[in-house]
């Protein structure tokens, strides 16, 4: 991941996204001298296409359409060109006030690669049919991350494919499949790729730790379950994590990795690792929507790990989880606008337990449950309990999310801000691994701050909660840390 402001792994397009891989308005030239110095496409475009564009435009990727060739490119030189003077590509959700993070320079471009890839696409239109060559782009190094010496790789896959379904006609299944890495000693986990297979109906993935005793309990709940795998909605449904407790599950959420559109592989810092020891298990979560139609999915995941030593420090995943109270807006009806009738929806689509999440995110939050109070922004403080080192964060809203911050000590001298998106995307998610990691002490808050806008609901009107559908909503922070 490299030096200065750099943004964590982001792969991925929006389905809107038209295309390209530059994001500031350049000034133009006379068309003569755009023509005299139009830049080489295989010396000059390709290389930066494929290292900057090419792992989300490519065939199977998340960008509507793919940059295998130079023909590719030439015949979508207005959309380029356009994508460049309104700053649209290449994505970069985190605000200018976030701190640096590791990986920026796979991701954006400097202004010598803007200016190149804006000559050349200006030059194609200047020159139509100029450029028909079948010059390939080539394949990104990022493509898969590739295994250091002393790891070892990890293929896991789902067993066989599965075709989602709704529930109690809902648009939205979530589904969990357990995957046997085969481990015969005490591992860490160093990096983690997850490949969607339809990714068209996947809306995010988990992958989960349990411990080998679990391994029973999970495959009773598989077989007493028709078809592939078992329905899980807030977890994996069997043991997760290193503690019993919620508050000890939010601490350390038994997270291996995940997966959301526009996240990529990760690689943790070197020198860490997520603790997987002998005989554990990974419960896959997939959570899929049905708006897009159903088709058959099998995802995977690539993992890299190492034997367990006093060499590495474990990592473990905090979530910090705030209530969602969106209100239908001014002169909006209908009978979901209630949130009582909001709230028995929630349960004939999730089951009874979902009720109780709602009450919960509250009252961990310290708000009125008894009277929750409506607001287009979410917030929660958790306050920490042991002495830690911050490595990498992320958020994660749905479809009405409008942006998103996660700060360590807001108000207080020393205040750190962690991570904002101003605007925030769906379609353009990942964990940001901190160039700088920082400590925090018991004592110390990490705040999560959400906006969301009603306005953006494609839907008829409700009253909307924390929930598990692509149509309800959720503020979370995403935070990776190691004890000290």
């Amino acid at each position: 991941m490299s030096s200065g402001r750099r943004p964590a792994l982001v792969i991925g397009a929006t389905a809107v996204a038209v295309v390209a891989c530059a994001a500031l308005i350049l000034g133009g030239g006379s068309p003569s001298a755009a023509r005299a110095a139009a830049p080489s496409f295989a010396r000059d475009v390709a290389p930066i296409v494929r290292e900057t564009c090419a792992g989300c435009h490519r065939l199977g990727g998340i960008a509507p359409f793919a940059f295998r060739t130079e023909r590719d490119l030439a015949s979508r030189a207005q959309a380029i060109v356009a994508a460049l003077e309104e700053q649209r590509m290449p994505p970069w959700p985190p605000s200018a006030r976030s701190p640096a993070y590791v990986g920026e320079a796979r991701r954006t471009l400097d202004a010598h690669e803007r200016q190149t890839l804006v000559r050349w696409a200006r030059a194609q239109l200047e020159r139509p049919g100029a450029a028909r060559r079948g010059t390939p782009v080539g394949t990104p190094s990022s493509s898969r991350i590739a295994p250091r010496a002393g790891e070892s790789i990890r293929e896991l896959a789902m067993p066989v494919s599965y075709t989602p379904t709704g529930v109690n006609g809902s648009t939205d299944d979530y589904r969990c499949f357990l995957l046997d890495p085969k481990l015969t000693r005490d591992e860490l986990v160093t990096s983690a790729q997850i490949v969607p297979g339809a990714a068209s109906l996947v809306h995010h993935v988990i992958l989960y730790r349990i411990p080998g005793t679990s391994a029973a309990e999970a495959t009773a709940l598989d077989r007493r379950t028709t078809g592939p795998g078992w329905t899980c909605f807030g977890g994996p449904g069997v043991g997760a994590g290193t503690s019993g407790n919620p508050r000890g599950l939010l601490d350390d959420a038994g997270w291996i990795a995940a997966w959301a559109p526009g996240w990529g592989a990760d690689r943790l810092r070197d020198g860490t690792g997520v603790p997987m020891p002998t005989g554990s298990r990974v419960v896959m979560q997939v959570h899929y929507n049905l708006l897009q139609g159903r088709r058959p999915d099998r995802s995977s995941a690539v993992l890299t790990t190492v034997p367990a030593s006093g060499d590495l420090t474990p990592v473990q995943t905090m979530l910090l989880p705030a209530p969602v109270e969106l209100a239908c807006r001014r002169g909006e009806s209908g009978p979901l606008c209630d949130r009582t009738a909001a709230v028995f929806d929630q349960v004939d689509r999730f089951g009874a337990d979902s009720a109780l999440v709602a009450t919960g995110l509250n009252v961990l939050c310290g708000k009125n449950a008894a009277q929750p109070v409506a607001s287009t922004v979410s917030s929660c403080d958790r306050t920490v309990s042991r002495s830690l080192t911050i490595q990498a964060v992320a958020g994660h809203m749905h479809l009405l999310g409008r942006s998103i911050r996660v700060e360590l000590n807001p108000g207080r001298p020393g205040a750190r801000l962690l991570l904002e998106i101003p605007r925030w995307s769906f379609h353009w998610q990942a964990s940001y691994l901190l160039v700088q990691p920082l400590r925090a002490e018991p004592g110390d808050v990490l705040r999560v701050t959400c906006r969301h806008d009603a306005s953006l609901r494609d839907g008829k009107p409700r009253y909307v909660l924390w929930g598990e559908g692509t149509g309800d909503e959720m503020c979370l922070g995403v935070v990776s840390v190691t004890p000290r």
